[in-house]
């Protein structure tokens, strides 16, 4: 876990660059989704070695996404209403970046936290996925928050494995595949948060996948907060997993333990 977290830092690496502007056209942005608080971006890559990022600012706040594409990726407008800058960087050399795209949108949600019940980059899920299925199945009959939390909870710290053959080789920006963590049972912290956030946004359940450090952990960390009878709780799937055995464990953590620096 020590090796595989601090990997996770890849993804918070800024651009040094923003220096050269190409503003095209701004069809590069799907809009469609603002008023749920995500947006998404499509792009043709003109080669595939090349590094594409995506940045979204709002006042002085920036996050940044490496891009996949050529096909539609969606991320989170997190960071409250108001105006929300979204660029498309092209990786020119080394840690230099230029913008290929630009735009600006507004965002007015009336739940702010509509945002965490959506699929998106990291959290990508979709119906009649096999974890989505087993959600559903698990929370049947429950009526309380509470029991639906806790019945995807004791699954996964039950039955996914933390892979640290994996964790020890990954020597590349990682991006959780929630139908590969759910089908071989395995993942590194990363995976275990979006796959939990993924189970119960898919019924309902608003859930943020928090990246930062812990007091339990050595090195970058990911975990959740779950919106249970209107209060965010803390709960690491991770942590329980390779503790399991050896202390007794409690779904909810102190959140004085946990230092969150990133909210997805």
């Amino acid at each position: 876990m020590k090796k595989s977290v601090a990997l996770l830092t890849a993804l918070l690496l800024l651009p040094s660059l923003f220096g050269i502007n190409s503003f095209a056209k701004n069809s590069f942005l799907n809009k469609n989704s603002i008023e749920n608080g995500v947006v998404g971006v499509t792009y043709q890559k003109e080669e595939d070695n090349i590094r594409y990022k995506v940045a979204i600012s709002k006042g002085s706040e920036i996050y940044y996404y490496d891009y996949s594409g050529p096909g539609t990726e969606f991320y989170p407008l997190q960071l409250g209403n108001g105006e929300y800058k979204i660029s498309l960087l092209k990786n020119i050399s080394e840690s230099k970046y230029m913008v290929v795209h630009s735009d600006i949108v507004q965002v007015k949600l009336e739940n702010e936290n509509v945002v965490y019940l959506q699929s998106i980059q990291n959290v990508s899920y979709e119906p009649g996925m096999n974890a989505v299925l087993k959600a559903e199945e698990l929370m049947n009959g429950k009526i309380n928050t509470l029991d639906k939390v806790k019945a995807v909870y004791q699954y996964i710290v039950s039955n996914i494995e933390y892979d640290y053959k994996f964790a020890q080789l990954l020597d590349k920006p990682h991006i959780p595949d929630i139908e590969k963590t759910y089908n071989t049972q395995k993942g590194i912290c990363y995976d275990f948060a979006a796959l939990f956030a993924a189970m119960l946004r898919s019924q309902g359940i608003p859930v943020k996948l928090v990246k930062g450090y812990s007091n339990n952990i050595e090195g970058y960390h990911a975990w959740n907060e779950v919106l249970i009878d209107g209060s965010w709780v803390t709960i690491d799937t991770t942590y329980d997993v390779t503790m399991k055995g050896f202390k007794k464990i409690n779904m909810i953590k102190d959140k004085l333990e946990y230092q969150p620096e990133r909210y997805y």
